[in-house]
C-alpha cells in the first residue's frame, strides 16, 4: 500500500468516526460539542484533574482548554476547586448535570465502536489498536 494510500485511509477512518460521533450526540439534541464531551469523560475518568492534565491529555494549549472550560462551566456541567496538593492550580469535577449528560451519551460510545467494528476480528482489532497506538506515540512523542 502507498504512503498516500495509507494516510487517505487514516483520514478517512478519523472523518468518519468523527462524524459518526457527531452525528450521534446531535440526536440527543443536547447542545454539546464533541469536544466537549471529551473533556466531560477525562474530567470522570481521571480523579483531581487539572486543566494543564487536559491540555496534555487533548495535546492542546492551554488557551483552547480554558475556553472549553470556561464554556463548560457556563453550561453548569463542570465545577473549579482548589487544589490541595497544588494551590496555583484547580481541580476540576462534573456536577449532578455533568453527570446527566454523561449518562444520556453513554450508549453512543457503544452504538459508534459496534458499527466501526462490525466484520472486524478480535486479532484484527487487537492488531489495528496496537498500530493505532504506536502511530500516535510517534506523531505525539511520546
Amino acid at each position: 500500500m502507498s504512503d498516500q494510500k495509507s494516510l487517505d485511509s487514516l483520514f478517512q477512518l478519523a472523518h468518519a468516526l468523527k462524524r459518526k460521533m457527531l452525528e450521534n450526540i446531535e440526536e440527543l439534541e443536547l447542545g454539546i460539542a464533541p469536544m466537549n464531551v471529551r473533556v466531560l469523560k477525562i474530567i470522570r475518568m481521571k480523579k483531581n484533574t487539572t486543566a494543564i492534565d487536559i491540555a496534555h491529555l487533548l495535546n492542546r494549549d492551554k488557551a483552547q482548554v480554558t475556553r472549553l472550560l470556561n464554556a463548560l462551566i457556563e453550561q453548569n456541567l463542570i465545577q473549579k476547586e482548589p487544589n490541595p496538593e497544588d494551590k496555583r492550580s484547580q481541580r476540576l469535577r462534573l456536577t449532578e448535570g455533568g453527570e446527566k449528560i454523561l449518562e444520556q451519551i453513554s450508549g453512543i460510545d457503544i452504538k459508534v465502536f459496534e458499527a466501526l467494528s462490525e466484520d472486524v476480528s478480535a486479532e484484527e482489532w487487537d492488531t489495528f489498536t496496537r498500530i493505532a497506538d504506536k502511530m500516535t506515540r510517534n506523531l505525539v512523542g511520546r
